[in-house]
């Protein structure tokens, strides 16, 4: 006892000390044995609040123990003049928490012993000492004034910088800046701030938004209209935050740690965002990964060296696909938290009445207690009965689900099973169990036929999970939309169904089996589309046609190796003994991949067409520009359909396209009409053929017959000018019209040449392109042209030779050496 009343702590002592509180309670002070009642306090007295009086009623406990009734009395006749905290709103937790950091209160004794050191002052159990009292209203006073010093201590120290956080948290939260600093100020200090703002100081600031108790005396401030104990909204800073989530959470990240945070650099150094945790933490998680960064991914084009190379390409499409299954991943948890089946919570039975044999040997004897505890069976029961009953059904999913949804929906159910066991080895069920067990009601059989159900459907989902998680690895390359490396994969993908399909003990029936391989199906086919699309950012019709083409191709290459690798491990399960074959139907497994690459198949038609006709626009033949409106028409009928192309469910892609071909085959017949008019009457077949070049590069297909008809047509205009060149000929050869200032020899040189070039050059481009000289008219043409040139060719030769002949003979007259007479005297 003497150590205590010479504790330094004491604030009797040290009257100055900044640690000084209000005394302790009489719940805290009276000891255990005192039995004394102090008189009532006067009806007058201020600051006797309820709190006040409770206390006083707890020291009228009265104790048989002599010469320690008085001081118990006296010790709780000082405590009945404690002030109250009136105007101050102070929780239990709060009330708590100051307990715990204020400095060591006085014991009993130590007030005792003072009381006896006053000789004035008659020891009894009537007495009052009223010496104290003011020295405790001052201590409650410093308080309250020390609480709003800290206060506005900490409102010194806002800056610039703690104002641009506020404004965030303004705007962020839907509150008034003045609100937001009055929340703020509530928190005991705001070092956060600090090593958030210094050098090499925190990362992070957190702030978290919700409901909580509301602050007490140490936040410094009287709250209008908010009762002691009462819920209201708080702004909590980092670790002061509960640990319940269940509000919006604003969180402000540091770019560099190397510099201070100020002013005029914090708009540019730190970055904010907003985690809505209302609905739940996963939810909001959830959300803000998926509106804000995953798009904010995708906006982006600025990925640096990912940029430069198709391995970048692939590697951001697998970081943007490994977001998506997270947000999956967390979907999943989400479903399996909420799927989780309480069973029902009952209020009239105080199950921990039942946990001792004899307890339940009692409750087993009385039949109203047996009688209420099967009615909690059946009700149990009941649950358990519907949730295996649904578990049983036939479930809904969407057509194109994956196999790893295979393995999410087993596990949610893992957890639900495993979950309802968990509460079936409870306490309270056990309770119950052992009760009715002794009782021997007949309900247990049902209840056991229950129990065993339940366990097996829970080995099952166990079971199932452990399998399935060894196809996670293997079907990766299905969700990365990387057909080179998802078709190497295929057959280590059917080697661990097939593993799974031969040790498995629940999931080796046909029609798990069968479903795994559709959702593997499934999964390959949207692989496709989104390889095809570029996961959705490019649609087929704005792709380069070879690039598109290609895409295709390896799509159809990627079902065809399917069904090979397929095929090859059925015939190896064949061909082994004591193997299980597998006994699933092809068209379910392969349907929906073939009809796609039908699909595929129709729109490599389409694209091919649209590649094929786009010469039109460039072509300069006069008149076809109505022609290449016509086509443009069609196609953008084709390219503004809103549908998913690529979907072989969208059947009125069919539609679309006979009704694209119908349009195609309507134009073709009038292109054709179009060239036969433009080839109606020619006059020159060399004209003729450089028109119909013209219409060769055009490479339409539906123009080659036509082009067939028009070559047999400037043939018949062929034969005619060879007999006009023949005539001609003959009429000009012994005077053939000269070109002006032209020498003799040298124009009548030019003017066969001519003659010989226009009978040769459609000759050259019949024997280039066409079949035709092959024919009977064919040959008699060929005929015909020979002789005709042979007399050009001969023409041209003589006259060459003559001309040579007669050049020799000046030229030996040149060479001779000139002779000079020299003139004589």
């Amino acid at each position: 006892m003497s150590s205590e009343q010479d504790d330094p702590s004491s604030p009797q002592d040290d009257p100055s000390s900044p640690q000084e509180e209000a005394p302790p309670s009489a719940r805290e002070a009276a000891p255990p044995g005192s039995q004394d009642s102090a008189p009532p306090p006067h009806s007058g007295e201020e600051g006797q609040t309820g709190e006040a009086a409770q206390e006083m009623a707890l020291g009228e406990a009265t104790s048989a123990e002599g010469e320690g009734s008085a001081e118990d009395a006296v010790a709780s006749d000082l405590l009945n003049f404690t002030p109250s905290d009136e105007g101050l709103i102070l929780s239990e937790e709060e009330e708590l928490e100051l307990k715990r950091i204020r400095s060591r209160p006085r014991t009993v004794q130590s007030i005792l012993s003072e009381s006896h050191s006053q000789p004035s002052h008659r020891s009894s159990k009537f007495f009052r000492s009223m010496s104290g009292v003011p020295n405790l209203q001052e201590t409650l006073k410093e308080r309250q004034a020390r609480f709003r010093e800290a206060r506005e201590n900490r409102k010194m120290k806002i800056d610039p910088s703690y104002k641009y956080v506020f404004e965030i948290l303004s705007h962020s939260l839907g509150l008034e800046f003045v609100t937001v600093e009055e929340l703020i100020l509530d928190c005991p200090s705001l070092d956060s701030f600090d090593y958030f703002f210094m050098k090499d100081g925190s990362k992070t600031l957190k702030f978290l938004y919700q409901e909580g108790d509301s602050p007490g005396i140490e936040c410094g401030r009287i709250i209008p209209g908010v009762t002691k104990g009462a819920k209201m909204m708080r702004l909590y800073i980092d670790n002061a935050a509960p640990e319940e989530l269940k509000g919006p959470c604003v969180f402000f990240i540091r770019c560099r740690s190397d510099i201070t945070i100020n002013i005029k650099n914090i708009h540019e150094e730190v970055l904010f965002t907003v985690l809505d945790a209302s609905s739940g933490l996963l939810v909001g998680i959830r959300n803000m990964l998926a509106k804000i960064f995953l798009p904010a991914i995708l906006a982006t084009n600025n990925w640096g060296a990912l940029n430069q190379s198709k391995q970048g390409e692939s590697e951001k499409h697998i970081f943007t696909e490994t977001i998506n299954r997270y947000l999956l991943f967390l979907d999943g948890a989400r479903i399996s938290i909420e799927g989780t089946v309480k069973l029902k919570k009952i209020d009239n039975v105080d199950f921990s009445k039942l946990h001792t044999f004899e307890e339940v040997t009692v409750a087993a004897n009385n039949s109203e207690t047996v009688r209420q505890l099967e009615d909690v069976l059946m009700i149990w029961y009941k649950q358990i009965e519907q949730v295996l009953i649904e578990s049983e059904q036939m479930r809904k999913e969407a057509d194109d689900s994956g196999p790893l949804t295979e393995l999410e929906h087993w596990k949610r159910m893992s957890a639900k099973f495993n979950y309802i066991i968990e509460q079936i080895k409870g306490p309270s069920c056990k309770a119950v169990i052992n009760v009715l067990n002794l009782a021997h009601s007949k309900l247990l059989k049902n209840w056991r036929d229950l129990d065993a159900r339940i366990t097996d459907t829970a080995n099952e989902s166990k079971d199932n999970v452990r399998y399935l998680y060894t196809l996670e690895k293997v079907c990766q390359p299905l969700y990365n939309y990387d057909l080179v490396s998802m078709a190497h994969g295929i057959q280590n993908l059917i080697n661990a169904i097939r593993m799974i399909h031969s040790v498995s003990r629940y999931y080796n029936t046909s029609e798990r089996m069968t479903s795994l391989f559709i959702k593997v199906t499934n999964q390959m086919v949207t692989a496709s589309k989104a390889y095809i699309t570029d996961g959705g950012l490019n649609h087929v019709w704005d792709q380069e046609t070879p690039l598109v083409l290609k895409k295709i191709k390896d799509c159809i290459f990627l079902f065809k190796e399917y069904q090979a690798s397929f095929h090859k491990t059925r015939k190896q399960i064949l061909e082994s003994s004591g193997e299980k074959s597998f006994e699933v139907s092809e068209m379910y497994i392969f349907g929906k991949f073939e009809a796609f690459c039908k699909r595929l198949e129709k729109i490599t038609e389409m694209i091919t067409i649209v590649q094929t006709y786009s010469a039109l626009n460039s072509s300069t033949i006069e008149g076809i520009d109505i022609m290449a409106i016509k086509f443009k028409n069609i196609h953008h009928g084709v390219k503004k359909k809103e549908y998913d192309i690529l979907d072989p469910r969208r059947t009125e892609f069919d539609t679309d396209f006979s009704g694209f071909m119908s349009k195609i085959s309507a134009l073709e017949v009038q292109i054709q009409a179009f060239m036969n008019s433009t080839f109606g009457k020619i006059l020159s077949s060399q004209q003729a053929l450089q028109l119909l070049q013209r219409f060769q590069k055009l490479n339409i297909p539906c123009l080659q017959l036509e082009i067939n008809h028009t070559i047999e047509r400037i043939l018949q205009c062929y034969v005619a000018e060879l007999e006009a060149i023949k005539k001609l000929y003959h009429s000009q050869k012994d005077d053939p019209p000269l070109a002006r200032n032209m020498p003799p020899v040298a124009g009548k040189i030019l003017w066969v040449r001519q003659l010989y070039r226009r009978i040769t050059e459609p000759i050259n481009y019949f024997f280039k392109n066409s079949e035709i000289l092959s024919s009977v008219e064919g040959k008699a043409v060929i005929r015909q042209y020979n002789k005709i040139s042979y007399v050009l060719v001969e023409f041209e030769v003589v006259y060459h030779t003559a001309w040579i002949r007669e050049m020799s003979h000046l030229q030996y007259g040149a060479c001779d050496t000139p002779r000079w007479r020299c003139p004589g005297p």
